[in-house]
């Protein structure tokens, strides 16, 4: 009955989803009743808090794959889904990977967030991680539908990762396997808890190695509400973040990175971090600041990166 119900919930939400196959030259970004679907459906109860290996981990993978394929975001492997198995367990894990073409060149922006949580402890407490990381997966979804509408110069690889909870698992496989040349990735920008701003305010982790990002992060929060927080990337001071969650992998490859995430708060990894919690105020004026960034990235990597 529980398979069922996980179902019938889960096929009930895809046909309440609208068809963006088409492309909308009046799209409104972000659509907050979209976002705001989608983040409260992957954070509710019957995905029972996403665990890799679960079937709820299972039914959030299958959503993202249909909104992407409502979306008309092409799958970058086969089926959109890149699986692998981690430990000495074994634990099968799957990451899901779209892509949107770039109109030149053969380089790639990597757009990433982990869609696995923590699941349930004593069969009873839901750990629902609306913020970790329900927020980040909503969010690259709402920009990839962008991005379909408005073609970017670099290719943009969309990466859902799996058992970042586990040791950053889907990440380090992404950039142990041959699925893309790591030489053709320029940079990395992460999304892991970005819809909680109680204090408005919005931490950019990683322009320490990369200084010419900060003022593109700058310009792209120039009108924003939103606080940014540069820092806690310097080698030996705490608190550090830099390897806390899925851009660490890119980091060790040398390759540019941003991660956008908010502090942490007190319902962290606890039965707390729910849907209702969230402040859609700040969570679609962060959105809206991530988006505009990698526009200027896009716009500007070549030219500083490479000199092209």
């Amino acid at each position: 009955m529980k398979l069922l119900k996980f179902y019938l919930v889960f096929i009930a939400v895809l046909i309440a989803q609208p068809s963006f196959a088409q492309k909308d030259s009046t799209l409104v970004f972000p659509d907050s009743s979209k976002v705001m679907n989608d983040l409260y459906f992957l954070a509710s109860d019957s995905l029972q808090g996403r665990k890799t290996n679960t079937m709820g981990n299972e039914i959030a993978r299958k959503y993202i794959i249909q909104r992407l394929q409502k979306l008309g975001v092409s799958a970058y492997v086969q089926d959109y889904t890149q699986s692998f198995t981690f430990g000495k367990d074994m634990i099968s894990a799957v990451n899901v990977l779209g892509f949107i073409e770039g109109y030149s060149g053969e380089d790639f922006i990597v757009i990433s967030a982990h869609y696995d949580h923590v699941g349930m402890k004593d069969s009873t407490k839901i750990y629902n991680g609306a913020d970790d990381n329900a927020s980040g997966i909503t969010a690259l979804l709402s920009l990839a539908e962008y991005f379909r509408e408005n073609q970017p110069e670099n290719n943009l690889l969309f990466a859902f990762f799996d058992a970042e909870e586990m040791g950053l698992q889907g990440a380090k496989h992404f950039m142990q396997s041959v699925v893309v040349d790591t030489s053709k990735i320029i940079m990395n920008v992460n999304l892991d808890m970005v819809s909680r701003g109680d204090k408005n305010e919005l931490y950019v982790v990683g322009t320490y190695f990369t200084p010419f990002l900060k003022p593109l992060i700058t310009e792209a929060a120039k009108d924003k509400s939103i606080k940014l927080l540069f820092g806690r990337d310097e080698p030996k001071k705490k608190p550090n973040w830099v390897t806390a969650s899925d851009h660490a992998p890119f980091h060790k490859a040398k390759i540019p990175f941003i991660y956008f995430g908010v502090d942490d708060h007190p319902d962290y990894h606890k039965i707390t971090d729910t849907a209702d919690k969230i402040n859609p105020d700040f969570y679609l004026e962060a959105i809206r600041l991530i988006k505009e960034a990698v526009e200027i990235f896009d716009a500007n990597l070549g030219e500083i990166v490479y000199g092209k």
